[in-house]
């Protein structure tokens, strides 16, 4: 006896919601996060927490305004390569920093982290304004002047008084 299997893989789709493409996301987040390292490089060498709280600012707000998941998994390891080697070692230079190091990965995650609710919280807002001003004016209930009742609930004959 022969059987047909079904196909079991999952198929996501190639842009988010939104419809920037992931490839795109992640370009723009390169760009991105090469100008904050630029920004930070202006802070002086001896406040390195400022520094990379640029870096990090940067990844949650790449998060917030893409909502992309897999753009940001490869955006937030750039932001910290160009942290590590060009804000704490020079020319671009990785080494790794024992402790340290692992707070700002967990820095960066939950900047990114933050990003995403934020973003998502825009998003769900911003869906429930456009939900609630597409539905027509005509299926809103009206109140009547005289007594505030509503007027739907009323018949033809009641509102004009018969």
């Amino acid at each position: 006896m022969l059987m047909k299997t079904p196909n079991w893989s999952v198929r996501r789709p190639a842009a988010p919601a939104d419809g920037m493409p992931t490839g795109i996301a992640v370009g723009l987040g390169a760009v991105a996060m090469v100008a904050a390292g630029l920004v930070a490089a202006a802070v002086p060498a001896d406040h390195p927490a400022p520094r990379f709280t640029v870096i990090a600012v940067a990844v949650g707000l790449f998060a917030a305004m893409t909502a992309d998941q897999v753009a940001l998994a490869v955006v937030a390891p750039i932001g910290f390569l160009i942290s590590n080697g060009f804000l704490e070692d020079r020319f671009g230079q990785l080494s790794w920093h024992g402790s340290a190091d692992l707070w700002r990965l967990m820095l960066l995650v939950s900047a990114a982290a933050l990003g995403l609710v934020v973003g998502d919280g825009y998003r769900w807002v911003r869906g429930l304004r456009a939900y609630r001003h597409s539905v027509r004016p005509a299926t809103r209930p009206r109140q009547v002047a005289a007594g505030g009742r509503l007027s739907h609930l009323l018949t033809k004959e009641e509102e004009h008084g018969a």
